[in-house]
């Protein structure tokens, strides 16, 4: 019996990627305090607009928890702000200030080397084929991590 080899498998090699890559992105990011959850959490309020921190963990990727952590200390640098839901009580707001927005423009800045490391491999025209596919692939297993899929109404039971 011949076990499989681990670099044929999508799984194993995306895993390893990201793991590599994770390490750059955290090196990167350190200078400005930001870890990567805080990071994604400027961007995704700096793009999307205000949205419920339950939301906010499902379009980054990370749990409620781990967004939840990532969202005080963002809350008390004066980053991020929350509201209560106008209509639904349950539910907590968060938007970024424009502090934040600015910080998310400087942790692109710090990333930008990752990425060019990352995409040095491939040739000018490969590179945009990297990204696409990476998106569809992103888009059939997270596509809220993508931006807005349509309107969704608040969930209740996830969304303090």
């Amino acid at each position: 019996m011949t076990v499989w080899d681990p670099s044929e498998r999508i799984g194993y090699l995306l895993w390893q990627l990201s793991q590599a890559y994770a390490q750059r992105i955290e090196q990167a990011l350190r200078p400005l305090g930001l870890t990567q959850a805080q990071y994604s959490a400027l961007v995704r309020l700096s793009r999307d607009g205000t949205l419920s921190s339950a939301e906010l963990a499902r379009r980054c990727g990370v749990t409620a928890q781990s967004m939840g952590a990532a969202l005080r200390d963002l809350v008390e640098r004066g980053l991020v702000q929350r509201r209560a839901h106008p209509t639904h009580g349950k539910i907590v707001e968060m938007s970024v200030t424009a502090a934040g927005v600015e910080l998310a423009l400087r942790g692109e800045g710090a990333l930008e080397p990752c990425e060019r490391e990352a995409l040095q491999p491939f040739l000018p025209e490969e590179q945009e084929q990297v990204r696409t596919h990476l998106q569809r692939m992103l888009g059939a297993l997270n596509p809220r991590a993508l931006g807005a899929v349509g309107h969704q109404p608040p969930d209740e039971t996830h969304g303090a």
